[in-house]
């Protein structure tokens, strides 16, 4: 479980680069405005935080065992 959250988080994170550099590299295409596609960055920058504390949480925990 522990695992699929690392690779959830970096999945998250990496998937918020790649929509915040559409957002500033791309031009409007079509109806999707560009602030769209930053609050969907935005939105998996805070998922793969939310995973990275949960998982430092856990690894106090166990270190305090």
């Amino acid at each position: 479980m522990e695992r699929m959250k690392v690779y959830l988080a970096a999945a998250s994170f990496f998937a918020a680069i790649f929509f915040a550099a559409l957002a500033v590299l791309l031009p409007p295409i079509g109806e999707i405005d560009p602030s769209v596609n930053v609050f969907i960055a935005q939105l998996l920058l805070f998922a793969a935080t939310m995973l990275g504390v949960d998982l430092y949480v856990e690894k106090i925990k166990m270190l305090k065992k």
